[in-house]
Formats: C-alpha cells, structure tokens, sequence
C-alpha cells in the first residue's frame, strides 16, 4: 500500500473537456506514485470555505524534471468543483493522497480486460487504460455518456486502447454519437456475440454499476467496481460512504474501496 500524504500543490493547468466538465493538474515538487483507481481529497478552497475537502478519482500521475503532476478530470456539480473550475494557474491547494484501493491490472487468462466507463466515470479507467498500455496488457475500452458533448478524451483514449491492440466503443444515451443507448448494452451485445474478457473494470453512475454486476454475473465475469459514494473526509473516520457487503458488514468505500470486486457487494447491486 502507497502512504498517503498531505501535500501542498499548485495549479498547473486547467482546460474545458465539456460543458460540465474540465481537467485540473496539480504540480507538487513531492514525489507522488498512486495506481488507477486511488483517489485524492482536494482542499478546493482557502481557510474553512469551503469546510470539506472533496474526493476525485486520479485520472494520472507524472514526474518529471523534479516536479510531481497529478491529473485530475472534475465534473462541476457544486460549491468545491465550482472553486475549482475558476482557480487559476498557480492557485496554490492541498491533495491528502494518494487514498483507497486500485483496480486489478494483471493480465487474465480468460482473454482481454474490459474497461467501462460512464461519464466522469472516466479517470480511473483512463488512467488504467495508458498504464496497462504502457505494459502491453490487452483491453477493450468502453465509453458511455448522455449526449456526444459529454464523450471525455476520445482521442487520448483510443490512443491508448489501440496501443494495447484492442478496441474503443463509445456509446451515448442519445444517440448522437457512437452506439445509441447505455454504455452496459454495448458491452452486452458483444458479450453475447461471444466477446469473452479476463475482468471488467468500471466506474460510473450507481445504475450503471448496478447493470456491470448483474451483467457480469449472467455472464460469468469477474468484475471490480469503483463506486462514487459521497465522502467527507477521505480516511475512514467520518462513516460519510459506507456500503453494505455480501457478508451483511457496513464498510467505508474510502478505506476499503473505493474499488470492491462485485462478488463482494451486497446482492442489491447486482439486483
């Protein structure tokens, strides 16, 4: 298990990836190592405004030239993400990290990794998908999202998915880009055809890790869920993202997951 630490950072740089959502890196002269799936706690704020810090997936992380970068891909929802959105470059923050468990990286021998994201689901499974390129480990990246403009990074993710040989598919709520419908029946469809996976890899909205883990179950797949619970204080303290095990045990998701196997969850998430 990597140490968590709390470090001072920097805005680095920040970009528009769509209308609700941006990408933020954070600069620390630290060294900072974290595997896809761990999370950061930012301070998004100065002094007690706002009080908490908020909890957002490691889409990357980069040293070079003595200096740390610590990739982040925030969706504005509220107050802190808002903070974020309009901190300029050079604002200077705090990021408690890195926090939580990872994702399985290992190759199966059950056939390829399936990566299936949805929305700001993406970070995670970016972040695994150029490190399980960089490793030659095949993978099929599944996309989802509502409408077109909400599709994250296409392009970086192809690259990274065809590095490693395999595919990107992209699907949208609406039909206007990629395959119409939940980024789920895709994977479905495929899995039907007889696309046969190692593991499925996902992170994205409550239904549609709840439709992963049905899925995977009908089909036999071993799947790891990130789930998005909502946090407080990022260290298992403050009892704010507990989940309900198989065994009947209440667990917090910051300490013990974020990542959980599927098989390891209550039945309700597989209902």
């Amino acid at each position: 298990m990597i140490a968590r630490r709390d470090l001072a950072v920097r805005v680095a740089a920040r970009t528009d990836l769509s209308p609700t959502c941006f990408r933020i890196a954070l600069a620390t002269p630290e060294p900072l190592t974290a595997t896809p799936g761990q999370f950061g706690m930012v301070a998004c704020g100065d002094g007690f405004d706002p009080l908490l810090r908020r909890a957002f997936s490691i889409a990357g992380v980069a040293r070079r030239a003595g200096i740390t970068s610590v990739e982040l891909m925030v969706k504005e929802v509220g107050r802190g993400s808002a903070l974020l959105r309009r901190a300029c470059v050079g604002t200077e923050l705090r990021l408690l990290g890195p926090l939580g468990n990872g994702f399985t990286l290992s190759p199966g021998d059950g056939g390829p990794l399936a990566l299936v994201a949805g929305g700001i689901g993406l970070p995670p499974l970016l972040f695994a998908a150029e490190v399980l390129a960089g490793q030659g480990v095949a993978f099929d990246l599944y996309l989802g999202a509502a409408t077109a403009s909400e599709l994250l990074d296409v392009e970086r993710c192809r690259a990274a998915t065809e590095a490693a040989g395999g595919k990107l598919v992209c699907a949208t709520d609406d039909g206007s880009a990629g395959e119409a419908g939940v980024i789920t029946g895709a994977l479905e469809r495929r899995l039907t055809a007889g696309r046969r996976y190692a593991r499925a890899l996902a992170c994205g909205p409550d239904p549609m890790l709840r439709a992963l883990a049905r899925l995977a179950r009908a089909h036999g797949l071993d799947a790891e869920l990130s789930l998005e619970e909502p946090m407080g204080c990022g260290v298992g303290v403050c009892l704010g993202c507990v989940v309900e095990l198989a065994d009947g045990r209440m667990v917090p998701s910051c300490k013990e997951g974020p990542v959980f196997p599927a098989a390891r969850l209550a039945a309700r998430w597989s209902q």
